[in-house]
């Protein structure tokens, strides 16, 4: 193997590159230390000069409030000591009429406003701004006699001061005077030499003269230097959008640097001075000082190498040569070196450089000795070592083959020995854990300990082991659990009853450990969320009911689901959905107590359960539950979807509540919630609900939810006949659910409970699709007929309801003329609007609307000019006595009327025999539906037949 060619660096130049770095260390410590002393006295003076410009605009309006003429005083002194105090209030309004002029030129008083003493206004004058915060003033001044002063900012700052004043030594009335403050910056100015602004909010007067700052909806209602500065505070703003910075902030613009300080007025939150200060100089002086600090650091480096290499150059000469001979002696060319050194000098003064060359001539006798010696003993080992060898290869080969951690160590703990299975595992090479304690592989000082104490165990006995679990962390970081198995060797060279070596061996369980913990958790947890699942949750809330009936304190619940989440998954996808439920646990994380239990109940439901809380807490949170989850938004193909939830809270303990009866109580209170609008949340009350009822709803709700996750809901389909020839033309599509035991029920059983849990809508999508993948299998057999599909009041309202059925028709490859879409009256009338933009866009793709149950309420008949639908079905309450009520009849022959006059066809309902269709026929009813056509079936059986008399 080729040699790397060795690099060499002689000491001369390592002494001057250590002294170098040292030297440098040093004077880059200094440099530092000087740096930070020169900037930290910087940012003292700067603190201290802008606690002085704070102090100095504080002392310019305590001067300005100082300096104001305050003509309170003066005006009662000029009345008659006679006057009642009603004509006093009127000579005191006549006097500041007359001289209003005067007062307003000669002084710095832009408004004076007049009251008595029961803070009536009497007059007022010049500017009436911040006259609505006069109530506060006035009824302090009034109950204490004392003056009060306030400063109000708006389109500019004005110092008002409300003043009582006497006549005749009675309270007579209170004075309010208004000062501007705008020469402020001026005096201030004055004051401390800088350039000042006051920034105020922007007032509903526009002011084409003032500085408008937009981003920070403010303006500069008095400015020095406006030229320079105006644009100062627009470059400040560009760079500082949200806000003014408060306090002190730093502008770099024009090519030099401004501090440019923000203060307060006393009285208002929202005006602010600026004082803008030009610090290039004093920056550019801190600058200078620091490169200072920094040359005089380069030249002590030079200088100090350099004298360190006058005197090292000589010595390290003739050490070079020195070295130049050793390669010779590890060569053993032992005459050739003892020609290169110099004879043993005989001076009375010798250094080290002359102590090495003796010892090296001495060296050469002793290494020659030697070499003969390891010659004849090399033979004799070289014999033994192969034996050695063979045997060596044996037993590390074996080990080196088993896929567990095998390793010795000595009495002590010190690993002595590992094999390469152990290298593989934890990440460590042989050269890392040989000589190492053993109990460094662990994590807890416990197994530490009883590793420790084993050793403790092998000494007292030949034939103890010890086996125990544990887990270790690998080189990576990774964690690692392992079996292990601790035997001690015995060496029959030494003492019997000593143990000098241990044996070590692991297995590795990581994976099975793994596995055991992923159990656990996926048993208590959603994978999805990471919050609790239901059989968790249920845990938690039996153990919280039992510490509240114990303990004697209240807890509260928090059922909540998403609004319209169906809808988002079903249009966006369920990754989308995916996400909305994901960013909705993180926001529950948040704004939930640490203590508190938060679980995913199912779906799109969650529940918090808040242990020892007040109700007024309790609600708390609710409210800031249902105000947060307004803040989740999700972002689909540029489309963003804002979360909502509707929330039901319920307290306990209840007497004779269990568990499910809580959950079911907070389920009903929160679809009570969602029917009195989305995006709140209600207090469940517990003595209005019934408990057979509570448990029928939960019962129901829990069948619809299942028979929608296992596809248990079918269609029927009940024929509706054309009276004038006899035909079937479409059919009425009527939902039906499939329970478990086959048990077919109506809607009555169920859709009451869907529409005040929510489940409606799901259940609209489902028949919409059952209806429109019938269609396209009847297409495809050749059968042209129309299906007539029943909207809930749900879909009805939904702003989405066009865009479901149109991504519906587009999947099954449909057109809308196939389909008639029914609405009751009822439902129509309600949501009128609604009704009538789906309807015509509806009938703008070519499909038809109908309106069910019609004639229930005839009140509402003049509202089908604003209903443009293209069917009406007659209530049958109106058709199946029809034979025998003469009022019935002409009720069925108005409308029919009606719909005919409006271009609209009808359709009757609950025709159960031929005499009733005969009526029917003879008033010119278009269409006739019920059980004399034809019942509900599960297919269509009479698109080929023809009914007969």
């Amino acid at each position: 193997m080729r040699k790397e060619p060795q690099r060499f660096l002689s000491l001369v130049w390592q002494s001057i590159l250590s002294v170098s770095f040292a030297t440098f260390l040093g004077s880059g410590a200094i440099m530092l230390i000087g740096q930070y002393s020169l900037n930290k006295n910087y940012q003292q003076e700067r603190a201290r000069l802008h606690d002085a410009y704070s102090h100095a605009f504080h002392g310019v309006l305590e001067q300005v409030k100082s300096d104001r003429i305050d003509i309170g005083w003066l005006i009662p002194g000029l009345l008659e000591s006679s006057m009642s105090p009603d004509k006093a209030l009127k000579s005191i309004k006549k006097i500041i009429d007359t001289n209003w002029g005067p007062i307003e030129l000669q002084s710095q008083i832009i408004s004076v406003f007049l009251f008595d003493k029961d803070t009536q206004l009497i007059g007022h004058w010049g500017e009436a701004r911040a006259q609505k915060q006069f109530d506060d003033w006035l009824g302090l001044v009034s109950k204490h006699e004392i003056t009060y002063d306030y400063i109000v900012c708006e389109d500019r700052c004005v110092h008002f001061r409300a003043t009582p004043f006497l006549h005749n030594g009675d309270f007579l009335g209170i004075f309010i005077f208004g000062v501007d403050l705008a020469d402020t910056v001026l005096k201030l100015k004055n004051v401390i030499g800088l350039d000042t602004a006051i920034l105020t909010r922007h007032s509903r007067i526009e002011n084409p003269g003032i500085l408008r700052l937009e981003p920070w909806s403010m303006n500069a209602m008095a400015l020095t230097e406006y030229q320079k500065n105006s644009a100062l505070l627009k470059e400040l703003s560009k760079r500082h959008p949200q806000a003014l910075p408060k306090g002190s902030v730093i502008l770099e613009a024009g090519g030099k640097t401004y501090d440019l300080i923000s203060l307060p007025f006393d009285d208002s939150n929202d005006a602010r001075m600026l004082i803008i200060e030009d610090v290039s100089a004093s920056l550019s002086s801190v600058e200078q000082a620091s490169s200072l600090y920094a040359l005089s650091g380069l030249l002590s480096l030079l200088l100090s190498g350099g004298v360190l290499l006058f005197l090292l150059i000589g010595p390290t000469r003739r050490l070079r040569s020195l070295v130049n001979v050793f390669p010779l002696i590890a060569k053993k060319q032992y005459h050739a070196v003892a020609r290169r050194i110099r004879p043993p000098k005989h001076a009375w003064v010798k250094d080290e450089i002359d102590v090495l060359e003796d010892a090296a001539h001495a060296l050469i006798g002793t290494l020659q000795e030697l070499d003969d010696q390891v010659n004849q003993r090399t033979q004799a080992l070289s014999k033994q070592a192969k034996e050695l060898l063979i045997e060596k290869n044996f037993i590390d080969n074996m080990l080196n083959t088993a896929q567990v951690i095998i390793l010795t160590t000595d009495k002590t703990g010190m690993i002595r020995t590992v094999n390469k299975f152990t290298e593989q595992l934890t990440g460590y090479s042989a050269a890392e854990l040989l000589g190492k304690p053993f109990s460094e592989l662990f994590f807890s000082a416990e197994t530490s300990d009883l590793l420790l104490a084993s050793n403790g165990i092998f000494d007292r006995t030949q034939s103890q082991n010890l086996q125990f679990e544990c887990p270790m962390v690998a080189r990576d970081g990774s964690e690692l659990y392992l079996s292990w198995y601790l035997s001690p060797l015995f060496i029959a060279e030494f003492e019997a009853e000593s143990a000098h070596e241990i044996l070590v061996v692991g297995l590795d369980l990581t994976e099975r450990k793994k596995s055991e913990n992923r159990l656990t958790w996926l048993a208590e947890h959603d994978p999805l969320t990471s919050l609790y699942n239901r059989r968790k949750f249920e845990k938690e809330l039996e153990h919280a009911i039992s510490l509240a009936l114990r303990q004697g304190h209240t807890s509260a619940i928090v059922f909540f689901d998403i609004d319209q989440f169906k809808y988002i998954n079903d249009s966006c996808g369920h990754q989308v959905g995916d996400e909305l439920l994901i960013k909705v646990a993180e926001k529950l994380r948040q704004i939930t107590r640490k203590a508190d239990v938060v679980a995913r109940f199912g779906g799109d439901e969650f529940i918090v359960l808040a242990s020892d809380i007040e109700q007024k807490q309790a609600e708390e949170l609710a409210q800031k539950l249902c105000s947060e989850m307004a803040t989740v938004v999700i972002d689909s193909g540029g489309e963003q979807h804002r979360a909502s939830v509707s929330a039901g809270l319920l307290m306990f303990p209840e007497a004779d509540c269990g568990a499910q009866d809580l959950l079911a109580s907070a389920d009903i209170a929160m679809y009570r919630a969602k029917e009195e609008g989305r995006g709140g949340w209600r207090l469940a009350s517990h003595d209005d609900i019934g408990r057979k009822a509570i448990k029928s709803r939960v019962t129901w709700k829990a069948k619809i939810e299942k028979a929608l996750e296992e596809n248990r809901f079918v269609l029927y389909y009940q024929p509706i006949m054309r009276i004038a020839d006899r035909t079937i033309t479409h059919y009425e599509c009527l939902l039906r659910m499939v329970g478990e035991d086959g048990e077919i029920s109506p809607p009555a059983r169920f859709i009451e409970v869907a529409e005040q849990t929510g489940l409606i809508y799901q259940i609209d999508l489902r028949v919409i699709d059952l209806a429109f993948s019938k269609q396209a299998e009847l297409l495809r057999q050749g059968l042209d007929i129309k299906l007539s599909i029943n909207l809930s009041a749900e879909m009805l309202s939904n702003p989405d309801a066009f865009a479901v059925i149109s991504r519906f028709l587009q999947q099954y490859r449909l057109e809308a003329e196939h389909f008639i879409f029914e609405v009751t009256e009822t439902q129509a009338v309600t949501r009128l609007q609604a009704a009538h933009d789906l309807i015509m866009r509806i009938e703008g793709i070519g499909g038809s609307f109908a309106l069910d149950d019609f004639g229930v309420g005839f009140s509402s008949m003049n509202y089908l000019k604003q209903l443009p639908v293209n069917y009406l079905k007659i209530d049958g309450s109106f058709v199946k006595n029809i034979l025998h009520s003469r009022e019935d009849r002409l009720f069925v022959h108005a409308i029919n009327g009606v719909g005919h006059g409006m271009g609209i066809k009808t359709i009757a309902e609950f025709v159960e025999n031929q005499e009733i269709l005969g009526v029917l026929a003879g008033i010119g009813i278009d269409y006739a539906q019920g059980y004399g056509i034809g019942r509900a079936m599960p297919h269509p059986e009479f698109h080929q037949k023809n009914i007969v008399d």
